[in-house]
């Protein structure tokens, strides 16, 4: 993974994460997936940095 894309990833993580703070708790509609794809995101990137860090050091 070079610079731009992890820069990339970054950058989606805190869209998600802000999207996340900032959406009402009774959104209805389309957004259950939404919410969900976000909450893979904010829960999934920083595993996945750590398992790509890990990996890199072996």
């Amino acid at each position: 993974m070079n610079r731009s894309e992890f820069y990339q990833a970054l950058t989606l993580w805190f869209v998600a994460a802000i999207f996340l703070q900032t959406s009402s708790g009774n959104a209805g509609g389309g957004l259950e997936i939404v919410v969900f794809v976000a909450l893979a995101v904010v829960l999934g990137l920083p595993l996945y940095f750590l398992a790509r860090g890990f990996l890199a050091l072996f």
